[in-house]
């Protein structure tokens, strides 16, 4: 036990610390803000030991910045909240946003309000919660992600902002998603984001660790480890600080360096022991006790901080203790609540803290807020309440804090969740689980997946600790949901199976052939492709015998989406022309517009062109019936995509403008990325290079941070090809092996199995850079394997698009003439057949080359004159002019 000390009736003063040492580290923050006002935003994340000074730099850096302009918001993240998503970034901005006119942040917002809200909770309606968002998990998320950096960059560009996010160490995994997303954003605005964290606490938190190396592997962010202080340093802060000579400090700094490491936070609270004890006053005006040989604090910080708190009336530790396990900046209002001291009391225990430098306090929108002044402070007074009284105080900040929310307690699910669950109190078990599995889904909710999994796993501890088998069962599906979004497919596979075979047990047919579809898709994407259709097939049945329709249908359409990614031509069609027919019997608008979305997909790759524009329209016209603008965005994509891919440049302006028109509209950045892929290659085909490397590498960063594993190949590859045209082999190889690598993914078995579509741009890659390389065998042979996989899945697409010219390309440089002609006569047969005009141009530019090196000049020159007029016509610009340059020599060997 602690004996609390009387508290003096005049605190001895002791002055307050410069800045010493850091002169390198602040001029580098001043520039940044220089840069950041004049619109080249960056991150920065300050990295030391705990003490040693980071805070203080953020401190300073938030005071230069305010004094040129800048809107300044500080974010702490705190070890009570590692679960609660997004509260580092709602502690900055929150003050902010709700000091705001309803005007203003609609402005800001541009109609995503509800995104911010999500985001925010604190800024939706006053009883009335977020509405949940209505689009795809990963869609809505990134809609999320988006529209925040988007509000932030309007707010940046009226005023520039520094945001401040310290202890990252402790920050809920949903903020550091965030920050690795907006980070990535801000190259080109008025924003600055400094970071810090304990660098001992780093390899603690893997995705503290990860954000920070893929921030800095890209480019996005910088790292500057702070250092302890030199003895040098330790002197001169002594000689600044009480304005005392040299002669008199110089030995007191080498004990009290040897003593603290240099280390501020240590050197500053050993300093105010010693003033505190007496053994450093003022004596006439100067500073005495400088012949001091030992120290009052014991070996570590943490005792120096228990021999502060040991100091303080019973009445003063007891709030610090609340402050403790409250945390995230308590309020006045919470403190009053759990206390049950008199409000007079407490104020006179937190004037003391204050005096004493235990807690800050801070005033946000008229609310006082509390905090510990430094995080050790937080562990030394958990520490004395032992695990057994820690309990107890969660416990009774439940309770207290449960009553003094009454009806709106859900509302702060997230904070009840965490001090019933931590009371550890059989009695309060059934209130536990129900906060939890509140705060667990609010979070699937706010796609803040890992906090998710954290809370429902513990609520399902719980729940199934108390026998109550209902309750179990729905958070075993949120939990499995959740589990499957943050990539523990094993997890949640293991749940799926379990709650199905608790359906089947119980013969709910309908319960368990939901399930068989969800462990379908599941194995879909993670490439059990064999155990999808397995599951699928058991949904369908499964469906048919509970007379559901709906669930049978859409088992239906997912197993022909998984048989097209399969190039399984002849089986997917059977199985969307079967689910068309029963979506039409349903007179869904919303099940056809997705079926005949698929059939578009399928006819686009396997061809005929026109058919799969048949189901476009119809597509478009089922999507605007049911006022689905996602699935509506969608089919403007694949349209324009059939375009590109069919030599129809015209329809892929008009579709792209459409997918990027609703794109805008919903803030989507999934839809965005998906046009990306279009418009790089329409760029590089009009011979746009710049603008089209310029859109990969944004679409690149895009589809990495969504997780998009099946259009990344094929973007990365497109911006290969581009990177090749402009000589850039080196490069464009590390983005076509990335591709190679994601185009085989592993089986149940320990092997790997291919995806078709994203083993094929892989290998179309690979061609292009053996031609690039003058490799022309290698060319040949890899050409070759990649047409006999496109052969087998009946994918026409890919052979016309890519394959065959390039193919026919190397053979022609091999001088296998009688191999050329014969893959340029396939390309025309399979370009006429599908209506592929570039196919078309190709081929005449195959058979024309074969001429030319053949000795027949004139009919070389008619040929390429009609192929180059097309291809300028389409417009395919970059083949265009190389094919003018082959004209150019046949003319000239005709003697014209």
């Amino acid at each position: 036990m602690f004996t609390p000390l009387p508290m003096p009736s005049t605190p001895p003063r002791f002055p307050p610390l410069p800045l010493v040492g850091r002169r390198e580290e602040l001029s580098f923050l001043s520039d940044a803000l220089d840069r950041a006002k004049a619109g080249r935003g960056r991150t920065i994340v300050l990295v030391g030991e705990g003490g040693v000074g980071k805070s203080r730099l953020a401190t300073m850096a938030s005071e230069h910045a305010e004094g040129l302009g800048f809107t300044v918001a500080v974010g702490r993240a705190y070890p009570v909240e590692t679960g609660v998503p997004y509260a580092l970034f709602a502690d900055a901005l929150v003050p902010i946003l709700t000091a705001l006119e309803p005007g203003q942040l609609a402005m800001l917002a541009r109609g995503a309000g509800g995104e911010v809200a999500r985001l925010f909770p604190a800024l939706a309606p006053e009883g009335r919660p977020p509405e949940p968002a209505r689009a795809s998990p990963a869609d809505a998320k990134a809609r999320l992600f988006w529209s925040f950096a988007q509000m932030l960059s309007r707010m940046a560009s009226r005023r520039p902002m520094l945001l401040v996010l310290e202890n990252l160490q402790w920050a809920d995994e949903s903020s550091l998603e965030l920050l690795h997303f907006v980070a990535r954003q801000i190259a080109k605005d008025r924003v600055l984001i400094v970071g810090n964290y304990n660098a001992s606490q780093r390899d603690g938190h893997p995705t503290l660790a990860a954000t920070e190396r893929s921030l800095v592997a890209l480019g996005a962010a910088d790292v500057l480890t702070i250092g302890a202080l030199e003895e040098r340093e330790t002197d001169e802060l002594l000689q600044r600080t009480f304005d005392a000579p040299a002669s008199a400090t110089r030995d007191f700094a080498r004990r009290l360096h040897a003593w603290t490491g240099g280390n501020p936070y240590f050197v500053e609270e050993t300093l105010k022991a010693l003033v505190a004890e007496g053994a450093l006053r003022e004596e006439r005006g100067r500073w005495v006790g400088w012949d001091r040989e030992s120290f009052i604090l014991p070996p570590t910080i943490l005792d120096a901080l228990t021999a502060r708190l040991g100091r303080l009336t019973t009445p003063a530790l007891a709030v610090a203790e609340l402050v403790a396990v409250l945390g995230a900046g308590a309020t006045l209002p919470a403190l009053d609540a759990v206390s049950g001291e008199g409000r007079e009391d407490l104020a006179a225990a937190l004037a003391e803290l204050r005096a004493e430098h235990v807690v800050d306090e801070r005033v946000e929108g008229g609310v006082a807020r509390y905090d510990l002044s430094h995080p050790l402070l937080r562990e030394a007074l958990l520490a004395r309440l032992g695990a057994a009284g820690t309990r107890v105080l969660h416990e009774k900040l439940a309770t207290r804090l449960e009553k003094h929310y009454g009806a709106r307690a859900e509302e702060h699910a997230d904070e009840l969740a965490a001090h019933f669950a931590r009371a550890s109190s059989p009695k309060l078990a059934a209130r536990a689980t129900r906060y939890l599995g509140i705060a667990g889904r609010n979070a699937l909710a706010l796609h803040a997946d890992r906090e998710a999994v954290n809370y429902l796993a513990t609520a399902l501890d719980l729940s199934r600790r108390s026998g109550d088998g209902a309750e179990s069962r729905a958070l075993s599906v949120d939990l499995a949901r959740a589990r499957q979004r943050v990539g523990d497919s094993e997890g949640a596979r293991a749940l799926w199976l379990e709650l199905r075979d608790s359906a089947r047990a119980a013969k709910d047919v309908a319960g368990e052939a939901a399930i068989e579809r969800r462990l379908g898709l599941l194995a879909y994407w993670n490439g059990r492709f064999a155990d999808a259709i397995e599951h699928l097939d058991a949904a369908i049945v499964g469906g048919g015998r509970a007379k559901d329709s709906d669930l049978a249908l859409r088992a239906s359409l997912a197993k022909g989406v998984c048989l097209v990614e399969l190039g399984r031509r002849g089986d997917a069609k059977a199985v969307l022309d079967e689910a068309l027919a029963a979506a039409e019997r349903a007179g869904s608008p919303q099940l056809l517009a997705r079926v005949h979305r698929a059939l578009l997909l399928l006819y686009a790759w396997t061809g005929p062109a026109d058919r799969a524009r048949v189901h476009g329209a119809e597509a478009l016209r089922y999507a605007r019936e049911a006022r689905n603008p996602v699935v509506e965005a969608t089919v403007h994509w694949a349209l324009a995509m059939l375009g590109g891919l069919t030599g129809k440049s015209r329809e892929v302006a008009e579709h792209l403008a459409e997918t990027n028109r609703i794109a805008d509209e919903l803030h989507s950045p999934m839809l965005r990325v998906w046009a990306g892929e279009i418009e790089i290659e329409y760029a590089s085909g009009t011979g746009d290079w710049d603008g089209a490397i310029a859109i990969a590498d944004r679409t690149i960063a895009l589809a990495r941070s969504m997780g998009q594993g099946s259009l990344l190949p094929r973007v990365l590859v497109w911006s290969a090809l581009v990177h090749l045209g402009r000589g850039d082999v080196d490069r464009a190889r590390g983005m076509i092996e990335e591709a190679e690598r994601m185009g085989q993914i592993p089986d149940g078995d320990g092997g790997r199995r291919s995806d078709l579509q994203r083993q094929l741009p892989g290998m179309v890659g690979r061609v292009a850079l053996a031609l690039a390389t003058r490799d022309f065998p290698a060319a040949l042979h890899i050409g070759e394997r990649a047409l006999g996989v496109v052969e087998r899945s009946g994918y026409v697409v890919w052979a016309i698009h890519r394959l065959l010219p390039m193919v026919a390309e190397a053979a022609l440089w091999a001088s296998a003439l009688d191999r050329a002609r014969a893959l340029g006569a396939r390309l025309r047969a399979d370009s006429e057949r599908v209506g592929h005009e570039l196919g078309i141009a190709w081929a005449d530019a195959c058979d024309a080359l074969v001429d030319l090196l053949e000795g027949n000049a004139p009919h070389a020159v008619a040929l390429l004159r009609a192929s180059t007029e097309r291809l300028e016509a389409i417009p395919f610009v970059p083949d265009a002019a190389r094919l003018r340059r082959q004209l150019a020599r046949a003319l000239a060997e005709t003697g014209d």
